[in-house]
């Protein structure tokens, strides 16, 4: 196969992942967007902002993964690709192994934290916490699977299960809710979606790889070096993801108590659902790096860069806009109280202002990710994540909220800036070539910008919100179109071109 077929064949690939990906992705937000102001309205502000709480305090705990699920798919792919069943037989055994005494670690460790931790809630908030806990702690050596389906690129089989977990996780959380809404039944329908979940992904990765063995014997000193190698840096990475994540909640938590947690983390979920919604077909570079990374074509991986940052762009960038412009009166609509876009959208204002950065770096962060070259990303990770905290410790009791927020984006602004640099340089990509990858999108991006601030939007309902959106996006899709018609022409026409050469040798 010729060189430009191979990449032809990789983008088609890339595209199926990150599509299925972004789809099953897609799903959950629909639900989450249905679901959260009928738990809000369920549960009240005090104990979904206690879930929120609790939620915040179990993230921190995920850390025991210690970045082996990472190290799981990049070597997975590799090993997959070069045939080496002994060495993925011994990698998968070695990272189930390391999961299972870390599971254990985490139930020990949070059964005795959590009394300190949520003193100030009742017991019930402690029972379910602790489900929860349960729930994680048997999820870790269960993720090997899903790591795995990740390695072999099987996304449309892994978002298949999710979706259909999903659609059953729904309609049993509707069901709990009307029959007895509480904190620790809606624990138990998680705990149970979530085990049968990843009963299923076990099965699909022993489907897939019907030489895969998890045996004591093939846990060896040799593959737990590989493992701590790669994974001693992702798990830094992840340190400073969940701190950043969470941290805001937690201040929050503690300086303010737990109605104000509810409007933060409305705002800050909505930005997250937006950030997760792109990411998650992002995710799916990180095997495909990995791969061209062994066979040298480094030219594929600059171009995986630009053409990746340019899409996710005209992707991101009305979802930005979109959230700035018309957050308000969304807010009022979606939880149907304006008590939420007073207090939310000045957040959501904050949080969203560095949404189209944010994504674009996750390309460049994925390309790290596939390299394996992570000791100073996530050196710098950690410094954003103090940075962090420390500001959002200052800057709370002062500015409320919205102090809270600052304290989340400015140190993000930085990092994201900082990540596209160190990328670039590494794999020695043009910047000329980068920048044309934001200016194109930025200047699609005028034509909805200028329809959403000249008319006088009022009165929203949901058809008036719907149509001022479409009034945007459809020119916008236009403009898109006819920008990316003739790389696409081009990229067909030299594909063909190819066929029918090697036809013709033949």
């Amino acid at each position: 196969m010729s060189n430009p077929d191979a990449r032809m064949h990789l983008k088609r690939r890339l595209l199926i992942g990150a599509g299925t990906n972004w789809l099953a992705f897609a799903a959950t937000l629909a639900v989450a967007f249905f679901l959260t102001p009928y738990l809000v309205r369920k549960l009240g502000d005090s104990q979904f902002g206690i879930w929120a709480f609790v939620e915040s305090i179990l993230a921190y705990f995920t850390l025991f993964d210690l970045g082996i699920a990472a190290c799981v798919v990049r070597f997975v792919a590799r090993f997959h690709a070069s045939g080496d069943r002994a060495d993925l037989n011994r990698l998968v055994s070695t990272a189930f192994a390391l999961f299972l005494g870390l599971g254990g670690a985490v139930f020990v460790l949070g059964l005795a934290l959590f009394p300190f931790l949520l003193s100030r809630f009742d017991s019930d908030v402690l029972a379910f916490a602790a489900l929860m806990l349960a729930n994680l702690a048997l999820t870790l050596p269960l993720s090997v699977f899903p790591s795995i389906l990740d390695g072999l690129e099987r996304f449309a089989l892994k978002s298949g299960i999710r979706i259909s977990i999903l659609a059953l996780r729904t309609a049993g959380t509707v069901w709990v809710m009307e029959e007895s809404p509480s904190l620790l039944n809606l624990g138990i329908l998680f705990t149970a979606c979530n085990l049968l979940e990843h009963s299923l992904f076990a099965i699909a990765s022993f489907r897939s790889l019907p030489f895969l063995e998890l045996r004591r014997r093939h846990v060896d000193r040799e593959t737990l070096k590989r493992v701590r190698g790669y994974s001693v840096h992702a798990f830094l990475a992840m340190v400073a993801g969940r701190t950043c994540g969470q941290s805001g909640i937690l201040v929050v938590g503690f300086f303010l108590g737990a109605a104000p947690v509810t409007y933060f983390a409305i705002a800050m979920r909505l930005v997250e659902f937006a950030k997760a919604l792109l990411r998650t077909g992002t995710n799916t570079l990180t095997p495909a790096v990995s791969s061209l990374e062994a066979k040298g074509d480094w030219d594929a991986i600059r171009k995986m860069l630009v053409a990746g940052t340019r899409w996710v762009l005209y992707l991101v960038l009305p979802i930005q806009l979109g959230l700035i412009v018309f957050g308000r009166p969304f807010l009022t609509l979606w939880l149907g109280d304006p008590i939420y876009a007073e207090q939310c959208y000045p957040v959501l204002v904050v949080l969203s202002s560095t949404l189209s950065l944010v994504v674009a770096q996750s390309i460049a962060a994925r390309i790290l990710y596939g390299l394996g070259h992570l000791r100073v990303f996530a050196r710098v990770a950690l410094l954003e994540a103090l940075a962090n905290v420390l500001l959002g410790v200052l800057l709370c009791p002062q500015f409320g909220l919205v102090g809270v927020a600052l304290a989340v984006a400015i140190p993000n602004l930085v990092m994201c800036m900082w990540v596209i640099r160190h990328t670039a340089r590494h794999i020695e990509s043009s910047s000329i070539n980068y920048l044309q990858a934001w200016m194109v999108p930025l200047a699609a991006m005028s034509v909805p910008l200028g329809i959403w601030l000249i008319p006088q939007w009022a009165d929203f309902g949901w058809m008036e919100l719907s149509l001022a959106l479409a009034a945007g996006l459809l020119p916008y899709s236009v403009v898109v179109a006819l920008i990316e018609a003739p790389r696409t022409s081009l990229s067909a026409g030299q594909s063909l071109r190819n066929t029918v050469r090697m036809f013709a040798s033949k």
